[in-house]
């Protein structure tokens, strides 16, 4: 049987056929090497979610031992979300010219020292300093982190993979906020037991790292890199030239845009929905986080659907309905007001839907779309883009919420209308890339 398209939401190589009706394989079918590679390569989302909550929670334990203003709690914050979007840029290339393996290694290694600075810091050069780093460090992993689980997927596998990538992106949410509320308040010390378990984490992520073996697409592809066809040009391309050519530069714009203007809701509630539910809806920090907690469970919970319905005939549609119902979530404060009711579903229904539509599909699109030696350049230069953009768009949104919340509301639910529009009309229709 001809297989029209990898990953489309059609048939796929290792799918099987009963009764006329396309079944991918089962899960439980997954060989255990698999799940080894999606789980060490995946917890780069882990990472990465890890960091930035304990970051924002180590600061303020910090703040009166290192006599930290506000103002330098917020260069603190945009130094690192700064620095994942140029490690990010810059992974995302080195990954496609010397290996996956080579710079996930280098990556955890760095991110390792980076925790400990943060961990021990004596001053404030230092919290700069390891910020800096850390920032860097998980913005490179994680571009050749996602390739190497796409590449190292068995056929039929391959999106659900990914997608467990971000279950552990949940995880590291819920986990991190439990080390949170142990030693919130233990002052520097509990900032300083938080930083201590990103580095435990990184250090046996990276051992264990180490014994992973190099993708093996993306050696094949760097072997065709270094032959010539008649024409005496390489046989697999890697110039940049070729990604902002004609062929690729249209899904590579749109990507970039459907991630980063999406990301902007998903932004928004991470940063500033305590802020809204205590000068809005009039109601208590315990309430926001209680709802908060209600959000997450409910999103890891649409997370593992997702990953059960990524490889489906289906998957376009499961898209649809969850980018419905992530615009829904942005016009609910719009249309009955700024109160903890609106504020939660807004919250539940952007959780939900934003597993389906947002950003774990770029995830899986990202990997589809380019090829091998272009994967990574591609992916971390739409993080790049998309992680500014949030960086840009914080600065703006207290004055969104000062001039009135509608006006915020309205901008989210035509930012995720549009991706999502995006995403149906025309990104599902590009063709993939087949592995070589």
């Amino acid at each position: 049987m001809a297989v029209p398209r990898t990953w489309s939401g059609r048939a796929q190589s290792g799918d099987s056929m009963k009764d006329g009706i396309i079944e991918s394989p089962r899960l439980r079918d997954l060989p255990r090497t698999a799940w080894r590679v999606a789980l060490l390569a995946g917890m780069a989302s882990y990472l990465d979610a890890g960091a930035i909550i304990t970051s924002g929670g180590a600061l303020v334990l910090y703040k009166d031992t290192f006599g930290l203003t506000l103002g330098q709690i917020g260069q603190l914050s945009a130094l690192l979300t700064a620095l994942f979007a140029i490690g990010a840029l810059v992974g995302g290339r080195l990954g496609d010219r010397y290996g996956r393996r080579k710079v996930f290694t280098v990556t955890m290694a760095g991110l390792a020292a980076g925790a400990a600075m943060l961990a021990f810091a004596p001053d404030i050069i230092m919290l700069y300093a390891g910020t800096a780093v850390v920032g860097f460090c998980i913005g490179a992993d994680l571009p050749v982190s996602m390739a190497m689980i796409a590449e190292e997927a068995p056929p039929g596998f391959k999106g659900r993979l990914i997608a467990f990538s971000h279950v552990l992106w949940m995880a590291a949410i819920g986990t991190t906020f439990i080390v949170q509320m142990i030693v919130g308040d233990m002052g520097v010390m509990g900032g300083r037991i938080m930083w201590t378990h990103i580095l435990l984490v990184t250090l046996l992520v990276l051992v264990l790292r180490s014994t992973l073996p190099e993708s093996q697409e993306w050696t094949r592809a760097y072997a065709r890199r270094q032959q010539t066809g008649a024409d005496g040009r390489a046989l697999e391309s890697s110039s940049l030239r070729e990604l902002f050519g004609r062929r690729y530069i249209g899904p590579f714009i749109g990507l970039a845009l459907f991630y980063g203007v999406f990301n902007l809701a998903a932004n928004t509630g991470g940063q500033f929905g305590t802020l809204l539910y205590t000068e809005l809806a009039h109601t208590s920090v315990s309430t926001a986080a209680m709802v908060n907690t209600a959000q997450l469970v409910i999103s890891f919970a649409s997370a593992l659907l997702f990953m059960r319905t990524v490889d489906l005939p289906s998957r376009m549609n499961w898209f649809l309905i969850g980018g419905v119902l992530a615009v829904a979530g942005q016009a609910v404060p719009v249309v009955f007001g700024v109160n903890v009711i609106s504020l939660a579903a807004w919250q539940i229904m952007q959780g939900v839907g934003g597993a389906f539509a947002g950003e774990s599909m770029w995830k899986v699109w990202s990997q589809e779309l380019f090829p091998t030696l272009l994967r990574t350049t591609a992916q971390g230069a739409t993080t790049f883009f998309t992680r500014m953009l949030a960086a840009v768009s914080a600065l703006g949104t207290p004055y969104l919420i000062q001039s009135g919340p509608e006006t915020l509301f309205v901008t989210l639910t035509l930012a995720v209308a549009f991706t999502t529009a995006l995403g149906w009309l025309y990104i599902r229709r590009v063709p993939a890339v087949a592995a070589h």
